[in-house]
């Protein structure tokens, strides 16, 4: 009689074989997660890159001063500019009109409730963009805007064109609470040491959100692997280590009147 061999694996075989393509998941894996964040950190780039443009037409239009981050509602007729509410980010009435899409009377909503935002809820630079989604950053999902200005004294939002004299300064950056951004914390925020400006501490005058105290990484979030992309008032936008950023008040990370 003929015997016939069969070839097979062996369990401790198979186990082997299993415990290989297990170690080269738990390499490859993360290499292909890195690899779409940072397709999404590219995007984000392009976001920022046409509120660059955005900005650039809307100073062009407004003689050349400035988008400010938002206008309060009529009600508040004695601070429209948003300079002496008690808390910086309160809701002021259904009229209030911020940069960016947002409605501040909401917390969170559906993704398809920014593409039917208009009037003062679109924002002032909807007639600048083509798309609304240019707004929300590709990795963060959770709130209506994935960005947001920075308001700080001595800083872009609202000045002249001229009054800016370090083209390096943060306008623009990732964000994960509202679209402004600023040491909001306590009121009458000393003025920044080597700004130039000698006057005692005005109501609302806030400085650049310490680093430090930013224990879960909202105001300068590690979003795309471990750092943030923040646009420049020259117009570029480019990846930042949230590690190595320089929340001095005298930095030229946010200080426009200095020299850079």
């Amino acid at each position: 009689m003929r015997q016939t061999n069969h070839n097979a694996f062996t369990l401790i075989e198979l186990l082997v074989v299993i415990a290989i393509i297990a170690i080269l998941a738990a390499i490859v894996f993360p290499v292909f997660a890195q690899a779409r964040e940072k397709a999404r950190e590219t995007a984000c780039i392009s976001n920022q890159r046409q509120m660059a443009l955005a900005l650039a037409m809307y100073r062009s239009d407004y003689d050349e001063v400035n988008c400010r981050y938002r206008f309060c509602d009529p009600a508040y007729a004695s601070d429209p500019l948003c300079f002496k509410l008690a808390t910086a980010t309160i809701y002021t009435g259904p009229f209030e009109t911020w940069w960016a899409p947002y409605d501040n009377s909401i917390s969170s909503e559906p993704a398809s409730l920014l593409m039917t935002y208009n009037g003062p809820k679109a924002g002032f630079l909807q007639p600048y963009v083509k798309n609304l989604q240019i707004f929300r950053c590709p990795s963060y999902a959770k709130g209506q805007v994935g960005y947001a200005m920075s308001y700080i004294y001595n800083g872009p939002m609202g000045e002249p064109d001229a009054f800016v004299v370090n083209p390096s300064v943060y306008f623009v950056w990732d964000h994960a609470k509202t679209p402004g951004c600023a040491n909001t914390g306590s009121m009458g925020e000393a003025n920044p040491p080597g700004s130039g400006n000698g006057s005692p501490n005005t109501p609302g005058m806030r400085g650049p959100f310490p680093l430090e105290q930013d224990t879960t990484h909202t105001h300068y979030p590690a979003r795309h692997i471990n750092g943030f992309v923040g646009l420049r008032y020259d117009g570029s936008a480019k990846f930042r280590n949230f590690s190595n950023l320089n929340t001095t008040t005298t930095s030229k990370d946010f200080i426009a009147d200095v020299e850079p």
